[in-house]
C-alpha cells in the first residue's frame, strides 16, 4: 500500500543528488534526507536512464575508442555538449585530479573504463534505492528494463513503444484524469506566449487529442514527450513533489492539482 503522505522526488533532485557543484550536491542530499517517506514515478527511471546513465555509457564508448585524452574529451563534447564534459570532468576530479594520469593514456584509459562501469550498476542501484517507494500506477514496461552489460557494451536503449513490446496501463491512467487535462488545456490555451515552453506545447496537443478522442495515443515515443505530465499526474498520490523544473511544474501543478516545492538551482550554485 502505497504511504500517501509521501513526497515525490523529479528526476533532476537525484542527478542534483550528483552534482559537482558542492552547494547543489548538499541541498538536493538534504531534501531527500528532511522529506520522509520520499517517492519518485516511475517514469523517472525511464528519465534516468535515457538521460544520466545514457551519458555514462556515452563517457564509457568514446574513452574505448579514443587513442588520447584530449581526443575522448573532444569526441565526448562533440557528441553529448556540455552536460558530458562535465561529467567527465568530474568523473577525473573524483579519480584522481592533478595525479590523474592524463599523458599515459593506457594506464588513464583502463583507470576510467574500469571506474565507469563500476558508476554505472552503482549509480543505478543507488537511484532505484534513493526514496522509500517508486509509485507504478501505470506500470510501465519501459521502466521495467535496466541497463544491459556485454562485456562492457553498456546499452541504455528505450525502445518505442509498440503493441508487441509494451504492456502498460497508461492508456487506463491518463483516462482517469480527463477533468484534471481539460483543465490543464484550458489553462495552456491562456498562457502567454512566452510562458509557452516546448514541452507545454507538445502537452497541449497530446492533451488535446485525449480530450477529442477519450484515449490517448501512447505508440512510439509519446510518454517520453510529455514525461513531465505523467510525474505529475503521479505525484498526486503524495503530498507533493519537489523539481528544479519550475517552468514546467510551476503551470503543470496548478491545473492538475498537486504541490509543488521549486529547489532553486540558480540561488544554490556556486557563484
Amino acid at each position: 500500500m502505497f504511504v500517501m503522505n509521501a513526497t515525490f522526488f523529479d528526476t533532476d533532485m537525484y542527478i542534483h543528488k550528483l552534482s559537482v557543484d558542492l552547494p547543489v550536491r548538499e541541498c538536493a542530499e538534504k531534501e531527500f534526507l528532511n522529506n520522509k517517506p520520499s517517492a519518485m514515478s516511475e517514469f523517472s527511471i525511464v528519465e534516468f536512464k535515457g538521460n544520466y546513465i545514457a551519458c555514462l555509457i556515452l563517457l564509457r564508448r568514446k574513452i574505448n575508442n579514443s587513442d588520447s585524452f584530449e581526443s575522448a574529451y573532444s569526441r565526448i563534447q562533440n557528441s553529448g555538449g556540455r552536460k558530458a564534459a562535465l561529467m567527465l570532468a568530474q568523473l577525473v576530479k573524483w579519480i584522481g585530479e592533478i595525479n590523474f594520469p592524463v599523458k599515459q593514456w593506457n594506464k588513464a584509459q583502463n583507470i576510467l573504463l574500469t571506474y565507469l562501469d563500476s558508476q554505472i550498476e552503482i549509480v543505478w542501484e543507488n537511484f532505484l534505492n534513493s526514496v522509500d517507494k517508486i509509485e507504478r500506477q501505470f506500470n510501465c514496461t519501459r521502466a521495467k528494463e535496466e541497463p544491459q552489460d556485454n562485456n562492457g557494451n553498456w546499452s541504455a536503449t528505450i525502445p518505442k513503444c509498440r503493441n508487441n513490446n509494451t504492456t502498460c496501463k497508461i492508456n487506463k491512467f491518463i483516462t482517469r484524469f480527463l477533468k484534471e487535462i481539460e483543465n490543464l488545456n484550458t489553462n495552456l490555451n491562456a498562457l502567454p506566449l512566452e510562458r509557452k515552453t516546448k514541452e507545454l506545447e507538445r502537452i497541449y496537443k497530446i492533451s488535446q487529442q485525449v480530450i477529442e478522442t477519450q484515449k490517448f495515443q501512447w505508440q512510439g515515443i509519446t510518454c517520453r514527450q510529455i514525461g513531465d505530465l505523467l510525474i505529475g499526474l503521479e505525484s498526486k498520490a503524495g503530498i507533493g513533489l519537489i523539481s528544479s523544473n519550475y517552468k514546467e511544474h510551476s503551470i503543470l501543478s496548478k491545473s492538475l492539482g498537486y504541490n509543488f516545492k521549486h529547489f532553486e538551482v540558480s540561488k544554490i550554485r556556486s557563484k
